[in-house]
């Protein structure tokens, strides 16, 4: 295990005196390591072959004593691979070690704090375990490390010093190595501009790629508005169109009476029928106008109030029977009203009204109604629906209102239903005689 610790730190003083300016080179001893317990910032002198390195470099700076006090060397100091503790963070760690190697030094060595260079935390260890939490001591600090760590006024010194003391060759070994490590600067900075460019043109043309995109879909989602508009004009324009002309349908429907007699009538209630034809014109989405034919029936029988009088078989109304005649009691009968009406019917739709809904599928619409109307009554008993009595056909004038929703299913084809409310004038449509009630 020794001699493997011995072979890594002879490979790391080899590297750093690889690195190391020509005044370091002059000595072969002139790095050394200081191991540290981990997670400890005491120096032990004993721990690690600690003893064994310090002698060796009291005794090496020995000889260089008035150099060191005049500026003209320097002491390097570093910590490699500190790590932190419950108290100490990994960077203070590093301080503490590098302050206790130099106090060492400057009690057996006679050095003091001017001649040292402190370097920072540096917390790599090249990868190797047997190299992490160590000081090393490097003498005499190359020039650029006492340019870096004490400023161009001390580096100037010890350069002049080394200028003395190195023979032409190494100067110009020197400068060619500066040449070389320029040359390699210069050829970093090219090629990072060179990549720099290269990156810049990318997002250049990226950007133009991507703004082309933009511009492009933009394009297309005007265009594809555009479509759309015209074609909801285009349709609104067509419904507008199939909303005109001729047209022509069938109805019915289940109407309920009210006249002396009513549907309502004081025993139940009796719903009757109706079916027609109409044909008509639309003008626009809001008009149109149709004739209408329709025939029906409407079921009457004796309201409560009424159910007392007596009808006699001459067709007049009287208060309890007559002897001698034909006759029926009022709450005996029901009237089945044979209608067949002939009219005009104006359609005022209320969605043609606003923009938002004109051509719609769906219509509201407002119908008033003009009609002659022909009703003819017959009187049957209720118990056995016998024919008691029939009445003459008699015209009406009618006039009517309805509301109606239709919905085009398709463009030849509506659905639709209605309601309304119908006067009739003159007598009543259930064929009794007038008394009492004026409703029809």
């Amino acid at each position: 295990m020794k001699r493997t610790k011995g072979t890594i730190l002879i490979a790391f003083a080899l590297a750093l005196l690889a690195v190391s300016p020509l005044s370091a080179q002059e000595k072969p001893d002139s790095i050394y390591l200081f191991r540290f317990v981990p997670e400890k910032d005491m120096f032990y002198v004993p721990y690690g072959g600690n003893d064994e390195q310090l002698e060796r470099l009291v005794n090496v700076l020995q000889p260089d004593m008035e150099r060191l006090r005049s500026g003209q060397m320097y002491i390097c100091v570093s910590s490699y691979g500190a790590m932190a503790n419950d108290t100490l963070t990994a960077a203070r760690m590093a301080y503490l070690r590098c302050h206790r190697v130099k106090s060492e030094l400057i009690t057996r060595g006679g050095v003091t704090e001017a001649m040292f260079l402190t370097e920072r935390h540096i917390p790599a260890a090249y990868g190797a375990d047997s190299l992490r939490n160590v000081v090393v001591v490097t003498f005499p600090a190359g020039t650029e490390k006492v340019a870096e760590l004490a400023g161009t006024e001390a580096a100037a010194r010890v350069e002049a010093y080394n200028k003395e003391v190195l023979g032409e060759a190494d100067r110009e070994r020197l400068a060619t190595e500066k040449k070389a490590r320029e040359d390699k600067a210069a050829k970093e900075r090219a090629e990072q501009e060179r990549l720099a460019a290269r990156q810049a043109a990318r997002e250049k043309a990226e950007a133009g790629r991507l703004a082309a995109e933009q511009a492009e879909k933009e394009r297309l989602a005007e265009e594809e508005q555009a479509r759309l508009q015209n074609e909801e004009a285009a349709q609104a324009a067509r419904k507008r169109q199939d909303t005109g002309g001729w047209y022509a349908g069938v109805q019915g429907g289940v109407p309920f009476s009210v006249s002396a007699f009513s549907s309502f009538g004081a025993d139940k209630t009796r719903a009757g029928w109706s079916a027609g034809v109409y044909g008509g014109y639309c003008f626009n989405p809001l008009l149109s106008l149709e004739v209408q034919a329709a025939w029906g029936e409407a079921n009457t029988s004796v309201r409560s109030c009424c159910a007392g009088y007596w009808l006699g078989s001459d067709g007049n109304r009287y208060e309890a029977a007559v002897a001698g005649m034909e006759g029926w009691s009022y709450g005996e009968l029901k009237s089945r009203v044979a209608t067949q009406r002939y009219g005009v019917q104006l359609n005022v739709n209320l969605l043609g009204l606003f923009a938002t809904t004109e051509g719609n599928r769906w219509t509201l619409e407002l119908s008033p109604q003009l009609s002659a109307v022909g009703t003819k009554a017959t009187f049957r008993t209720i118990a056995d629906n016998a024919g008691a009595m029939k009445g003459a056909t008699r015209w009406h004038f009618w006039a009517s209102g309805n509301v109606q929703a239709d919905y085009a299913i398709t463009r030849n084809l509506n659905l639709g239903i209605y309601t309304g409310i119908t006067y009739l004038t003159g007598k009543s449509l259930d064929g009794t005689p007038e008394h009492l009630h004026k409703a029809n």
